[in-house]
């Protein structure tokens, strides 16, 4: 081929991999095209398919800086009060988790002496990429997982009450590849006679077959009895900048007593919980007498325990996160302290460091918080609910575990004002509407200042609220005594990914070993047809 043909293909790799990092942002909120994902990997799938691993490696992290840097906006809008440093926070994110990118395209090309196996292998690959990035460094990552794309009634979400999110995300990511290999057999490799035909029935095969797999999926447990009535206030209100909008003031925190005190006004019966969300008391309640009575008048009025969530004293350089459940005499009956903590929101990592180097990682965070050691459910009303503070809902194995130990509904507490208006509090809902599919709950998401909502299992919402909007919800929320199998098996899942991303890849590696000493070119080879048509960039593998 001409060097200007050649030009012209290195150029059209080279855009493949913001286009795909584009289409998969879109995948999530805000646009929120969730089908979109079972496409958005193709061009890149498709450019990296016959060049060198390093090339591909290159490719993937530009297309993985494209997607993080436009699906975490919503980092600099956290870390405002920073000013410059809230976009290198932002860029340092985006920089970090694109290597995940850049090491599964790495293995696009790296892996092609597999065959169909890397049906397979990819995918799982994929999985244990998120896994790995969703726990690791400083306790992970757990954002843009590609399983959360399709929170809102996606095609593929019932599957990930057998397999998971992680298990989700490998399907997703076979459809992308499934896609790919059947346009290249179509326009690129054109295999005669049989070959052919089996290649191009190969997608409405796998189209079949998805859809058989979903209509398999065994129904979210049955509700198994008298539904708890539970009251979410809201009362949150917008001000003040970058993690200054997410703490809470004597107003927000008089405007929760208000509207609990109004429950004395409702005829009926009491609810079974009133619930304030992540942070709604501005001082420590334990150790503020005004508080304290504050919190006790409440209840009172509504006649109800009321699930606080608070900020609480430790010692004089140490908070803590915790949700304090209080009797309707006041008296605090049980609590649950937040065991998985923001970076730089919660607590400055190596801050004896940063805090001199960059000062403003203080000024946002001036006292650490320390995590909980203990997870299991809160008994309220003789049901046992399990309790999740804001970022633990991004983590599956954390409502998994509450589910395995009884949770017969879970309950997330949250602020997300520090999110602001973009897209943060949207896809911190995506995730809670994940959890309840996986583990078949209902959940209830209590927020200081919105998304509040109710998430069936199916993953639906409904009495959704919008952000900044003072109001109180009501619900009867079913309790569930059932598992899902990925509540029974999630951990068997995860292991089978690991193993099969292991075995494919030690596979490969002898493969390339044995081609290597046989041939003496490392690296995979194309078909003359697909040489002239798609070259690779930097010369012939």
């Amino acid at each position: 081929m001409a060097p200007e043909g050649r030009r012209g293909t290195s150029t059209l790799r080279l855009l493949a991999a913001p286009v795909s990092g584009v289409l998969l942002a879109a995948a999530f909120p805000a646009l929120d095209l969730g089908p979109l994902a079972l496409v958005a990997l193709v061009p890149l799938l498709l450019a990296t398919e016959t060049v060198r691993p390093a090339r591909a490696a290159a490719l993937g992290y530009l297309a993985g800086l494209t997607f993080f840097g436009l699906h975490l906006l919503w980092i600099a809008q956290f870390l405002s009060w920073t000013g410059v440093v809230a976009w290198l926070a932002w860029g340092a994110l985006s920089a970090i988790q694109a290597a995940a990118f850049a090491a599964f395209f790495a293995l696009v090309p790296a892996t092609r002496m597999l065959g169909a196996w890397r049906l397979l292998v990819l995918p799982a690959a994929w999985a244990v990429l998120e896994l790995v990035r969703a726990h690791h460094p400083l306790g992970g990552f757990p954002w843009g997982l590609l399983a959360v794309t399709q929170h809102d009634a996606g095609p593929l979400l019932p599957l990930a009450r057998v397999v998971g999110g992680f298990g989700l995300a490998a399907v997703i990511v076979a459809v992308n590849l499934a896609v790919a290999f059947w346009l290249r057999a179509l326009f690129v490799s054109a295999p005669a006679g049989r070959r052919r035909w089996a290649a191009l029935a190969g997608l409405p095969l796998l189209v079949v077959g998805l859809l058989g797999a979903r209509l398999a999926v065994p129904a979210a447990p049955a509700p198994s009895g008298r539904p708890l009535d539970v009251v979410v206030v809201q009362a949150g209100l917008r001000g003040g900048h970058g993690l200054a909008m997410g703490q809470t003031t004597e107003k927000v925190f008089a405007n929760h007593v208000r509207r609990t005190e109004t429950l004395a006004l409702t005829p009926g019966d009491p609810p079974d919980l009133v619930v304030w969300g992540e942070g709604a008391a501005d001082a420590d309640p334990l150790t503020n007498p005004e508080r304290q009575a504050a919190v006790a008048r409440a209840a009172a009025a509504a006649r109800a325990p009321i699930l606080l969530g608070a900020t609480t004293r430790l010692d004089d350089t140490h908070r803590a996160t915790e949700a304090l459940l209080y009797t309707p005499e006041g008296q605090l009956a049980d609590r649950y302290q937040k065991r998985r903590l923001v970076p730089f929101g919660e607590f400055v990592p190596f801050g004896g460091v940063l805090g001199r180097l960059i000062p403003a990682t203080r000024e946002g965070v001036p006292h650490d918080k320390v995590p909980g050691d203990r997870l299991e459910p809160l008994l309220i009303d003789g049901v046992p609910v399990g309790t999740l503070i804001c970022w633990e809902s991004a983590y599956p194995g954390d409502a998994r575990q509450l589910t395995r130990d009884g949770a017969q509904l879970l309950l997330i507490m949250t602020n997300n004002a520090s999110f602001g208006t973009g897209a943060g509090p949207r896809q911190h809902l995506a995730a809670g509407q994940l959890r309840a599919v996986e583990e078949g709950r209902t959940i209830v998401q209590a927020a200081v200042t919105g998304i509040s909502a109710v998430i069936e299992p199916s993953g639906a919402t409904r009495q959704e609220t919008g952000l900044y909007q003072e109001t109180t919800l009501r619900v009867q929320v079913p309790p569930r005594t059932g598992l899902t199998p990925y509540t029974r098996y999630g951990r068997a899942v995860e292991a089978g990914l690991v193993g099969m991303t292991a075995g494919g890849l030690l596979l490969a590696g002898m493969l390339w070993r044995r081609r290597r000493a046989g041939v003496g070119r490392p690296g995979p080879s194309a078909s003359p047809r697909e040489e002239q048509m798609v070259p690779p960039v930097g010369g012939r593998p």
